[in-house]
């Protein structure tokens, strides 16, 4: 047995095995149709896989692709678990446990903050895995559109917009990176595949116009004939109303869905005044490799996205490694800190004081629903939960 870091030599074979592992869970095409940007014939798949070998044959595989959050100046560096796959013939033998060991390992060395994955949850909690995320999906049934969508456009500032599958390396290409980055919170993603990049999960890009210009993009997903709306960014937020109405009429009559992130509270007050109903949900599933640099990313992006209120939390947790660290958060004015302490820094005071947490539940508690639904003591209001979402054409 042997496990090596794969260069982009071994793409033909990792597509290969991958596929065959999946089956037929996966589309028409396999892994190259389904992550485009990462398996698609200009991928170059050099140094994102891990491979078991044994006599030159891959037998396990997974994929660590960097996923990087961006608010103003700060970039929090991540990687994107996926493709996770062993032979049926290898299975029981410990392979992936030694993959995802080797990748936890090799993720603090880096200077990765956290890991992302999907899949099912008790699996991968061994791990540090817990799903954190809140997630929205607004239902609108035809209903909605022939009613709520029609009175909300009276005006017709509907009759002008269009929609057309995003052409890569077009013009419109640029745009729509560029008005995905000017964001105050979003991922890290490259101009030059930023088309390649939407169609994960068999998405298509399509670009948004009014009267012939420019006005934005959205991600569409149709699964079982049901559309849905997976991403949709704006140059003007007054055009959203407008883009609804015209996205019904033209591409679903029978109703369509919309994921959103739950901080995106303009695009929420309106579907919510007339979609048929919605569900509120946990999303992917994180590994925070970096609690400190993690807090302090994501008490920013909250401080820009709504503003944070003067206050300090302290908490206790136990670490992996065993040992249990006090972090201690403040913010005063524009100055966000997060420091963490051992047993023998922390003062001794402090250190009672403090509450302690098992690390999955504070997790939760931090970016998940939990924090909705309990209110714990001696955190200040308004700080929780934390602003992590990520957009489904970002998932591996």
């Amino acid at each position: 047995m042997e496990l090596i870091r794969a260069d982009a030599g071994w793409k033909k074979e990792i597509l290969r095995f991958a596929d065959e592992v999946f089956g037929t869970d996966l589309p028409p095409g396999g892994f190259a149709r389904l992550i485009p940007d990462v398996y698609g014939p200009d991928a170059p798949c050099d140094g994102n896989h891990w491979l078991i070998l044994e006599e030159g044959r891959i037998r396990a595989l997974l994929l660590t692709e960097p996923v990087s959050f961006v608010c103003g100046g700060d970039v929090l560096k991540g990687i994107g678990v996926g493709t996770v796959s062993v032979a049926e013939d290898a299975r029981g033998r410990g392979y992936m446990q030694l993959l995802l060991k080797t990748v936890k390992e090799w993720m603090k060395k880096e200077g990765y903050a956290f890991a992302v994955l999907s899949g099912q949850r008790q699996r991968y909690a061994y791990w540090g895995y817990e799903p954190m995320e809140v997630c929205l999906t607004m239902q609108l049934e035809p209903g909605n559109g022939k009613h709520g969508l029609t009175r909300a456009c009276a005006d017709g500032q509907d009759a002008g917009i269009s929609f057309s599958e995003m052409r890569e390396g077009g013009e419109e290409e640029t745009s729509a990176c560029r008005l995905f980055e000017s964001r105050p919170l979003h991922t890290k993603r490259k101009e030059q595949t930023f088309a390649r990049h939407l169609k994960a999960g068999l998405c298509i890009p399509l670009t948004i116009r009014r009267d012939g210009a420019f006005a934005g993009y959205l991600c569409e997903s149709v699964r079982n004939g049901e559309p849905r709306i997976t991403e949709l960014e704006l140059a003007d937020p007054e055009l959203y109303p407008a883009v609804m109405k015209a996205y019904w009429e033209k591409r679903a009559p029978e109703g369509f869905s919309v994921e959103l992130a739950w901080y995106r509270t303009r695009e929420f007050d309106f579907l919510e005044k007339i979609c048929g109903r919605y569900l509120l949900r946990q999303g992917h599933q994180y590994d925070m490799a970096d609690l400190k640099e993690v807090l302090r990313f994501f008490l920013r992006a909250k401080k820009e996205l709504f503003g944070l209120s003067d206050g300090e939390w302290s908490f206790r947790v136990r670490e992996e490694e065993g040992e249990t660290a006090l972090f201690s958060c403040s913010v005063k004015g524009e100055e966000i800190r997060v420091r963490r302490f051992s047993e023998e820094e922390a003062d001794p005071a402090e250190w009672e004081k403090a509450e302690e947490w098992e690390k999955g539940e504070l997790a939760r508690f931090l970016f998940g629903t939990a924090s909705f639904v309990r209110h714990r003591p001696g955190i200040p209001a308004g700080w929780l939960p934390l602003p992590l979402y990520l957009p489904s054409a970002d998932a591996v």
